[in-house]
C-alpha cells in the first residue's frame, strides 16, 4: 500500500480504489447497510471487478479492516525526537484525531468513527478481532518505547512502562468511543483528566505536562 493511499482521494491501484469505495459506503450506509452494490456505487468500478478481486462482501470488509489497521499503525508510529514528553504528547494528539485533515480527505472523526464501528463487529467476528488485537499490540509497543525512553532520561517515573502504555491506549480508545457516540463533545474534558493523570502518575515529580 502506498504511503498516500488511505482515503486521500488518489488510489494507486484497483485494490485501493475498492478500499476507498468501501470507506465511503460505510460512511453513507453503516455496517448493517453495506453491500457490494453499494460499495460499487461509490466507485467507477463495475460490480464484476469487485468479484474478480474478492470472494464477496465479507472478504472485502476483512480486507478493509486490514487496510485500516495498516493506516492506524503507520499513523501512530511517532518518530522519536529525543523528547519523550513531546513524543507522548504527539502520540495522544494523533490518537485523539486532534490534527487537521489534508484538503479533500475525510476528517479524523470520520476515520475514527468508521474504525470504531468496525471494531464493534469484532465481538462476533474472530477475524476482525485478530486484526484489532494486532493493532492494539502495535500501539502499545509504540507507546511503551516512548515511555521507556522517558524513564531512561529521568522524565517519566513509572515502574512498568508497558502496563502504563496499556492503560493509556485503553483510555484513549475510551475517549474516542465517547466522542463518537455522544451528542455532546466530551473530548476536551476527558483529555484534561488524562493530562492530570499523566502529571501525577507518569511524569517525574519536578516536571509539568
Amino acid at each position: 500500500m502506498s504511503d498516500e493511499a488511505l482515503l486521500d482521494g488518489n488510489p494507486a491501484d484497483t485494490h485501493e480504489a475498492i478500499m476507498m469505495a468501501t470507506f465511503a459506503a460505510l460512511r453513507t450506509h453503516g455496517y448493517p447497510g453495506i453491500s457490494i452494490q453499494r460499495i460499487a456505487d461509490e466507485s467507477d468500478l463495475t460490480k464484476s471487478t469487485f468479484y474478480h478481486h474478492f470472494d464477496g462482501k465479507d472478504d472485502i470488509l476483512l480486507s478493509f479492516v486490514e487496510y485500516m489497521r495498516d493506516y492506524f499503525e503507520r499513523g501512530y508510529r511517532i518518530e522519536s525526537t529525543g523528547d519523550p514528553v513531546g513524543d507522548l504528547e504527539a502520540f495522544i494528539t494523533v490518537s485523539l484525531g486532534e490534527y487537521p485533515a489534508a484538503e479533500g480527505t475525510p476528517d479524523a472523526d470520520a476515520r475514527l468513527s468508521t474504525y470504531l464501528e468496525l471494531r464493534a463487529q469484532a465481538i462476533q467476528n474472530e477475524a476482525f478481532r485478530a486484526e484489532f488485537t494486532e493493532l492494539s499490540a502495535t500501539l502499545v509497543d509504540n507507546l511503551t518505547e516512548i515511555i521507556e525512553t522517558g524513564v531512561e532520561q529521568g522524565v517519566f517515573a513509572v515502574d512498568d512502562p508497558r502496563s502504563t502504555a496499556e492503560y493509556l491506549v485503553a483510555t484513549l480508545e475510551g475517549i474516542n468511543l465517547q466522542q463518537t457516540t455522544r451528542t455532546d463533545d466530551p473530548r476536551s474534558m476527558l483529555r484534561d483528566e488524562l493530562e492530570t493523570y499523566i502529571e501525577t502518575a507518569v511524569l517525574a515529580d519536578d516536571l509539568e505536562y
